[in-house]
């Protein structure tokens, strides 16, 4: 299975956590922002190459994981996937579920109908993937 992690990059180590698990199972993952890091002040030709790749891995993936909090980045993947969602499952995640109680951290698009929330531990949510999504047929 082909998978995206969406996220802000205060959260790059989580991804790259959660990337190395999915990949150990034998999963693709479709880029990695987070070898690049923040690249906002690399100019607009980098800039430009890495929103293609971003969105064309986004659009390719047949799941996509955002873990929130996130940025305006993390937003427009999240909307892209929603567009997309034909191929995918798509799954947001928080540790608290702050972000779904309707206030100023809060999203329309994470109650896209297409959208499955998710709040635990993020080791839980590790456990959760092995076991009710990764598996599971879509």
């Amino acid at each position: 299975m082909r998978f995206y992690i969406a996220s802000g990059i205060k959260n790059g180590e989580r991804v790259s956590q959660l990337s190395r698990v999915l990949k150990g199972r034998g999963h693709e993952l479709t880029y990695d922002w987070t070898e690049r890091g923040d690249i906002r002040s690399e100019g607009e030709s980098i800039m430009s190459e890495v929103a293609f790749n971003e969105l064309r891995a986004v659009r390719d993936a047949e799941l996509v994981i955002v873990l929130l909090p996130g940025g305006a980045g993390t937003h427009t993947e999240l909307v892209v996937a929603i567009a997309t969602r034909s191929n995918k499952r798509i799954l947001i995640w928080s540790e608290e579920g702050a972000e779904f109680c309707g206030d100023e951290r809060t999203c329309t698009f994470y109650f896209h109908s297409s959208v499955e929330r998710i709040v635990c531990p993020f080791e839980e949510l590790i456990q959760r993937l092995d076991s009710e999504y990764i598996d599971s047929n879509f």
